[in-house]
């Protein structure tokens, strides 16, 4: 088991979730989000790299999203140039044909009967909220969906952001709200919640509910509630981005932080923005100018890796993703994969020091083969709220 020495204890190494090592085992005994269901036609073919291990991900002409084996079993080649037939895929090398469920059904060179005995790995996927999701663990997947739609009324949005670093380090800056009194305080992104919160934490049986508490001008504690499923996935009240200038508000978000390989993580961002009627038309044209803003700025990781070469400053960025860029800049400069060896954690890290505790618990109980906790998907009426 890999493991990292820190202050005098064994600490189980959760940053690595590569094949065989023990944070992989045990996210991969969970659905994780691997594409934007818009970004998949049907008919086509992606190649996708989820938790250092390479995979193809093909839309059927029904529309089913299926994820297979990068590579053809007959001599190697990557399934994603084929093409697609109905819902199965033809490797484009000598035209084997597989069924989504992994199958060979077609050898057009080989004898009659050969078919039958060659399979693809094919794992089960299913889509939600506009995401697709694969599952890439022994036996059975867990209930789905992994957790709950959202309760109000409102546009459900997607997008995603390339960051690189290891995803743990983003995944914990998620739990850390003190962090933005600090980070985005530049160009008040955040403004109402900039006040130090006192945080709490407590492990329930679908991951982890953090609080914020602030004391309020009525004399009353106004409370943030911020969510976290687990593994990798956070729920919470945040602001528009810099470039919609206040268009939709304060959105309920879902962040999941999905490892490619060790040092590179890709966020998967779903939003709901409380608009209908006339305010969503107003919005979805605000919307239109922020993403043309977007093509003509550049991404927000190649902003950030200029702020974090010192070549612009922290306090000048300006970008349509603002909060994007200024959290890019602080998670992926602390390196590729964090030293948390000489980390000091205190009363603030909070949240953190518990959900480490949690994943070091489990990986124990999963190396000694004892059995793991039960986690369940959240139920719907456990919501985030705003908090002032």
């Amino acid at each position: 088991m890999g493991v990292i020495e820190r202050e005098g204890r064994v600490t189980l190494d959760l940053a690595r979730t590569g094949p065989g090592t023990p944070m992989g085992r045990f996210m991969r005994r969970f659905w994780m989000p691997v594409h934007r269901a818009e970004d998949l036609p049907p008919g086509h073919a992606k190649p996708i790299r989820v938790m250092s291990e390479d995979f193809a991900l093909y839309r059927g002409e029904s529309g089913h999203a299926q994820v297979i084996d990068y590579r053809c079993p007959h001599r190697g080649a990557q399934m994603h140039l084929g093409w697609v037939e109905g819902d199965d895929i033809r490797c484009v090398y000598h035209g084997w044909k597989f069924e989504c469920g992994g199958q060979c059904i077609e050898q057009p060179a080989e004898e009659a009967g050969f078919a039958r005995k060659v399979r693809i790995g094919s794992y089960p996927t299913r889509e939600y909220l506009g995401l697709i999701y694969a599952y890439f663990g022994e036996g059975e997947p867990p209930p789905f969906p992994p957790y709950p739609a959202p309760t109000a009324e409102g546009l459900i949005e997607n997008q995603t952001q390339l960051v690189p670093c290891n995803w743990l380090q983003c995944f914990e800056n998620s739990m850390d709200e003190v962090h933005v009194a600090f980070v985005h305080r530049v160009g008040g992104s955040h403004s109402g919640i900039y006040d130090l919160p006192e945080i709490g934490a407590e492990e329930t049986d679908w991951g982890m509910l953090r609080t914020g508490t602030r004391a309020s001008e009525t004399g009353q504690n106004d409370v943030r509630l911020s969510l976290h499923y687990m593994p990798n996935c956070t729920r919470v009240i945040v602001p528009p981005m810099a470039g919609l200038e206040g268009a939709g508000g304060w959105r309920e978000l879902y962040l999941a932080f999905m490892p490619i390989d060790d040092e590179t993580n890709r966020w998967f961002i779903t939003n709901l923005v409380g608009v209908s009627g006339e305010a969503k038309e107003s919005y979805l044209e605000k919307r239109d100018q922020y993403r043309r803003k977007q093509a003509a700025t550049g991404p927000a990781e190649d902003l950030a890796r200029e702020v974090m070469a010192g070549r612009v400053r922290f306090a000048e960025i300006d970008h349509p993703d603002r909060v994007r860029v200024q959290d890019i800049a602080v998670q992926a400069g602390q390196g590729p994969i964090a030293d948390r060896s000489n980390e000091r954690l205190g009363r603030s890290d909070l949240a953190i020091i518990l959900w480490r505790k949690i994943l070091e618990r489990e990986l124990r109980a999963m190396d000694e083969g004892r059995p793991l906790k039960q986690w369940n998907p959240a139920p719907a009426d456990v919501v985030p709220t705003l908090g002032f």
